[in-house]
């Protein structure tokens, strides 16, 4: 293992911590919040992808190529599903006073990160949900899964990378470090169900989309509606 990727597992490991003293200087903003995040996230990803580049990671092969089998078809209509109920999903809360007071009810917790105006949805859905589904799927299935399989064992590699994966989200709270572990193991199965690291990209990056779109429109300023007399 060269000194680079030792310098790589480094900044996984201890990516919580620089997340929490960059949280000392948060901004007021959502949207700088959004773009900081995204840096602090390409900064160990930008390593990987270098250190795969060059050929000098313990890791070989990221699972890059989708074949055209079974697995990934099933995967992938049911992801295409899941965006049509998405977007059923946005008309009804678009159509529902009583299904959007149940939509903020259900993210009160994350009201302060997730988005509310059409700048911070757009920067959140366009960049940061992006960033956060192909960097993290990247460093934590790709490349620490992998890994940690290759010494520990599927089941070992898959509840360590996931537990990390989770940590990294620590600044929500110990409850999103659970949650977000388990979806990380969610994401894991994906990937070594499929074989390839693309579909488990695309859906990190949908339910991260899915997050931010049912908080905008939950949450946004409503038209006033004017009635004729």
């Amino acid at each position: 293992m060269s000194i680079l990727e030792v310098l790589l597992l480094g900044l996984i490991l201890f990516f919580p911590l620089v997340d929490f003293m960059s949280g000392k200087f948060k901004s007021e903003s959502k949207t700088v919040e959004y773009l900081k995040t995204a840096f602090f996230i390409w900064v160990p990803t930008l390593l990987l992808i270098y250190l795969f580049t060059k050929a000098e990671l313990s890791v070989v092969d990221f699972g890059l190529v989708v074949d055209s089998n079974w697995r990934n078809i099933l995967f992938g209509s049911l992801l295409v599903i899941a965006v049509i109920y998405l977007l059923i999903l946005i008309k009804s809360i678009q159509a529902s006073e009583e299904l959007r007071a149940e939509v903020i009810k259900k993210t009160e917790a994350f009201r302060d990160i997730l988005p509310t105006t059409k700048n911070e949805v757009l920067v959140f859905t366009l960049i940061a949900s992006v960033i956060a589904g192909v960097c993290e799927e990247l460093i934590f299935r790709a490349y620490l899964f992998t890994l940690l399989e290759s010494h520990l064992g599927m089941v070992s590699g898959m509840l360590l990378s996931s537990l990390i994966f989770g940590f990294w989200h620590l600044y929500l709270g110990w409850q999103e470090v659970i949650r977000t572990s388990i979806m990380g193991a969610v994401f894991c199965g994906i990937y070594i169900f499929t074989g390839n690291i693309i579909l488990p990209i695309l859906v990190h990056v949908f339910v991260d989309v899915y997050s931010g779109l049912m908080s905008y429109f939950a949450m946004r300023k409503q038209p006033c509606v004017t009635q004729e007399s």
